[in-house]
């Protein structure tokens, strides 16, 4: 395991990530007020996303897929940006993570990890439209990622505990998701 983690730190400073913190798979403890907030609907994607709620699993089957790991590596990627006024460089930035975490996927099972589960910030932005709208099938089922949030982790407790930047910037967008092992 330590060769293993040696491997993935060494691609993870390579990546353009600009924070990552190997943990225990336990600390992801989904959580139903968490899941509240995606009935809420305030993001929109209830329902109209593939890797979003109710697509990617109730809490409990959520937590059973959670228990088939042991490890992970959270990652964060920041960049500046002006978040409320450049949508473009936003998505641009949510896809560069996105590539991020699927490469950190690749190299871990490169490097004999098995299964792994990468988790991107924020929604998929692989089509512009996800086709969930038009129940048609995904265009990248081997690309698309759930995030933390779609699977109702308190993200921001998660940072905390890990001792991770978690305030929100006008002029700065970071991006955090994760690769479990």
């Amino acid at each position: 395991m330590d060769a293993l983690v040696a491997a993935v730190s060494q691609l993870v400073q390579q990546s353009g990530a600009n924070a990552s913190v190997f943990f225990e798979a336990e600390l992801l403890v989904p959580e139903r007020r968490i899941r509240e907030l995606c009935l809420e609907n305030r993001c929109g994607k209830y329902g109209k996303h593939y890797m979003c709620p109710p697509y990617v699993g109730s809490v409990a089957e959520i937590e059973s897929r959670l228990s088939r790991f042991r490890r992970g590596v959270l990652l964060q990627y920041s960049r500046p940006l002006d978040v409320r006024n450049d949508p473009s460089g936003l998505r641009q930035t949510k896809i560069d993570f996105h590539s991020i975490v699927l490469l950190i996927e690749e190299s871990l099972k490169k490097n004999g990890a098995g299964e792994v589960w990468g988790m991107i910030g924020g929604s998929c932005e692989l089509c512009l439209v996800c086709r969930a709208t038009t129940v048609e099938p995904c265009l990248y089922p081997d690309k698309a990622r759930t995030s933390l949030e779609s699977m109702a982790v308190d993200v921001m407790a998660l940072l905390d505990k890990l001792g991770l930047d978690n305030r929100f910037r006008p002029d700065r967008i970071t991006w955090t998701g994760c690769v479990l092992f």
